[in-house]
């Protein structure tokens, strides 16, 4: 029902959805896994747009999405339409990304960037999660304060979520990323479809 107020998304495709604050570098990702087929969608009612680019893997098709300006802020500071589009993101079959700038030159400190994370993690409740330690060519993960690294670890210990270390910009790690979120997304899938052949014996 929510999908319907998203532009050319196809609930049923494997999907990736990036999250994270602005310039922290989710749309360098997403052209280097696409081969920068990024197609922008606009959202109904609102200024906003969506990206969505489509990757082949272990010959499926796959889509990634961007959703600037929606998944990039704190749930409070949402109006009611945003809200709905949060809502139908949060019903996609997929896989979150949550993308950290380490070197903070996203302009928001890596607190910030958690405090975020923390806020928006209970719309993916179920959902297979990770989270990538970004802009590495910038500020390598062992140049980071033990307070930060300390934070880091309590992230991944509480939700769950493996931290990958990556660059676009330097191609370090991108494929790594992209197979592990896959990974990840196509052993829920399997999950899923095995708990509801148990409930239907």
């Amino acid at each position: 029902k929510h999908l319907s107020r998203l532009p050319s998304i196809d609930p049923n495709t494997r999907t990736l959805l990036v999250t994270g604050y602005p310039n922290v570098g989710k749309s360098s990702f997403m052209n280097k896994i696409t081969r920068a087929d990024v197609e922008v969608q606009p959202y109904a009612f609102t200024t906003k747009s969506l990206f969505v680019g489509h990757f082949d893997y272990k010959y499926l098709r796959w889509q990634v999405i961007d959703t600037p300006g929606i998944l990039d802020k704190p749930l409070e500071e949402r109006n009611t339409i945003e809200m709905q589009a949060v809502t139908a993101l949060a019903h996609l079959q997929c896989c979150v990304l949550y993308f950290l700038d380490l070197s903070e030159t996203c302009g928001w400190s890596l607190e910030d960037q958690i405090k975020l994370f923390e806020n928006i993690k209970p719309l993916f409740a179920n959902k297979p999660l990770v989270i990538i330690a970004n802009k590495v060519d910038a500020k390598p993960y062992d140049q980071l304060s033990s307070e930060h690294k300390e934070l880091l670890e309590k992230v991944s210990e509480t939700s769950g979520a493996k931290i990958l270390q990556m660059s676009s910009h330097a191609d370090i790690g991108v494929t790594d990323v992209k197979r592990m979120a896959c990974e990840k997304l196509i052993e829920k899938r399997v999950e899923t479809k095995m708990k509801s052949k148990k409930l239907g014996n």
